[in-house]
C-alpha cells in the first residue's frame, strides 16, 4: 500500500465486471447538466467516512439566462500510519465546519448573484462576479468566528476576566438552552474545511474560479489540431506552494515554528481555510475554552500547537479569485473545453509524477473518454485511471484491503463539460 512498516493486509482480486461494478458503488458517480461527479471513500467504517461534500447547482437567474455552480469542500481528517505510532496527515478534523459550509455559502452566493445581476449597470461585470465570491466566502468564515467571540464579549481581556466556573457555565448543559448553540459555534472554530468554488456564466464564455485551500482546478482545451493541452486554474494554498510559506514567515518573523515540516504551526496543511479558527485567534482562547473540547477537537497533543500561536492569524481566509475567458473561435473552429476541480485526494493518487506531468495525465485521461464512443463519466474514469486503471491488482487492492483505519484520503472529482 505504500505507507511503509512491517504490515501485510489481506484483500480480495475482483474480476470484472464485479470490479467497475464495486468501484460505482464506492464512488457514487453523478452525472447532472453536462457535468459529471464522484465522491470516493473506500473505507466504508463509520468514523472514517468521507469528509469532502460536493455542490452542483445551476441557477436560473432575473435575466433569463442559467448559471452553473460547483463547490467542493474538503474537512480532512488526522489520521496514522497503521503500526508506526507515526500521524502521516493531520487535517481540519471534523465534519461540523465542512458541513456549515457545503449548506451555507452556496446560497449565500446565489443571492449574492442575483442581487448583483438586478442592480449593475455599467462595465466592470466580471470584476464585480469576482468581488462576491471573494466577499461571500469571507463573509461567510468570519461568520464561524463572530459566532464563537460573541460569547466572550470583552474580547481576549473580558475571557481573562472571567472564572473557570463562569466559562463552564456557557457550556454546561449540552442539551437545552444556550448550551447546545455554543457548542456548535465551538466546535466549527476547532474544526476546518477548505473550499474552490467555479461559476459558469450562461454564455460559456466566462469562468470563475475561486480557491482557498489545496484543492485544485484544472481547465482542459482542445486545440484545432485536436491536441488536449491543460493549464492550472488554481494556485494550492499549502506548504508546498514556496509563495504561501513565504507570506506566512513574513507575517511572523521571529517565528521559526509558525511554518513547520510544511504546517502551518507544524499542525495544518492548507495555509487558507475556512475555520480551523484557533489559528485566527489570540491563543487565550484556546487555551481557557477550546483544550475544554478534546473530544470535538480530536487532535492529539493540542497544547503543543497552541503554545505556537504567538501573533495570529495564521490561516487566511481571503481566497484567491480569477475570471477566465473562454475564447470560442471562428465559427466551424470551435475550441472545447472542460473544467475538471478535485479535492487534494486525487494528486494523493498521482504521487511520483511532477504537478504539470500530472494534470497532462489528467486532461489526457477525460480527453480520450470525451472522444470515445462509449463516454462514460469523466470524473470516474479519472478515478478508475488514479486506482489503477486496466492493472486489476491495484484497483483490487485499493477496494478490498482489509484494514481496520482508513488507507486513503477522501476523493471528489468535478468535470464541466464547457
Amino acid at each position: 500500500m505504500g505507507l511503509g512498516g512491517p504490515e501485510l493486509w489481506t484483500y480480495r482480486i475482483l474480476q470484472e465486471p464485479g470490479l467497475s461494478t464495486e468501484l460505482q458503488r464506492l464512488a457514487n458517480p453523478l452525472s447532472l447538466g453536462g457535468i459529471d461527479a464522484v465522491d470516493f471513500q473506500p473505507c466504508q467504517l463509520h468514523e472514517f467516512r468521507t469528509q469532502d461534500r460536493k455542490c452542483i447547482e445551476h441557477w436560473q437567474m432575473p435575466s433569463g439566462g442559467t448559471w452553473v455552480f460547483t463547490a467542493i469542500f474538503d474537512g480532512q481528517y488526522i489520521w496514522s500510519a497503521l503500526g508506526l505510532n507515526l500521524e502521516v496527515y493531520i487535517g481540519h478534523a471534523g465534519h461540523a465546519t465542512v458541513e456549515h459550509a457545503s449548506r451555507t455559502l452556496p446560497s449565500m452566493i446565489k443571492q449574492a448573484l442575483e442581487s448583483l445581476i438586478r442592480s449593475f449597470r455599467g462595465h466592470g461585470f466580471s470584476a464585480a462576479v469576482s468581488g462576491i465570491l471573494s466577499d461571500c466566502i469571507t463573509r461567510f468564515d468570519h461568520s464561524i468566528t463572530t459566532d464563537f467571540t460573541r460569547m466572550f464579549p470583552g474580547g481576549p481581556a473580558g475571557l481573562q476576566g472571567m472564572s473557570s466556573t463562569q466559562i463552564r457555565h456557557l457550556f454546561q448543559d449540552r442539551m437545552s438552552g444556550p448550551g447546545p448553540q455554543n457548542l456548535t459555534a465551538v466546535t466549527r472554530c476547532l474544526q476546518g474545511s477548505t473550499v474552490i468554488v467555479t461559476l459558469t456564466d450562461p454564455s460559456k464564455l466566462n469562468l470563475w474560479i475561486a480557491n482557498l485551500g489545496d484543492s485544485q482546478a484544472v481547465l482542459g482545451s482542445r486545440t484545432l489540431a485536436g491536441d488536449w493541452s491543460a493549464a492550472f486554474v488554481s494556485a494550492p494554498h499549502d506548504g508546498n506552494n514556496p509563495s504561501e510559506v513565504l507570506r506566512i514567515q513574513n507575517q511572523h518573523p521571529g517565528e521559526p515554528e509558525c511554518m513547520e515540516d510544511n504546517r502551518v504551526v507544524g499542525f495544518l496543511g492548507p495555509t487558507r481555510s475556512l475555520g480551523d479558527t484557533w489559528l485566527k485567534l489570540s491563543s487565550i482562547f484556546s487555551q481557557r475554552v477550546l483544550l475544554n473540547f478534546r473530544r470535538e477537537w480530536n487532535v492529539q497533543r493540542p497544547e503543543t500547537y497552541v503554545a505556537r500561536v504567538k501573533s495570529p492569524p495564521y490561516v487566511s481566509s481571503v481566497p484567491d479569485v480569477h475570471h477566465i475567458p473562454l475564447p470560442r473561435g471562428f465559427p466551424g473552429q470551435q475550441r472545447d473545453f472542460f473544467l475538471l476541480s478535485c479535492s487534494d485526494g486525487l494528486a494523493d493518487l498521482y504521487g511520483g509524477l511532477t504537478r504539470q506531468d500530472m494534470i497532462h495525465r489528467w486532461v489526457t485521461v477525460v480527453g480520450r473518454t470525451i472522444e470515445s464512443r462509449t463516454r462514460g463519466n469523466l470524473a470516474l474514469s479519472l478515478l478508475r485511471n488514479g486506482l489503477g486503471g486496466d492493472d486489476v491488482c491495484l484497483v483490487s487492492q485499493k477496494l478490498t484491503v482489509e484494514m481496520e483505519e482508513k488507507w486513503m484520503d477522501d476523493v471528489t472529482i468535478i468535470v464541466q463539460r464547457l
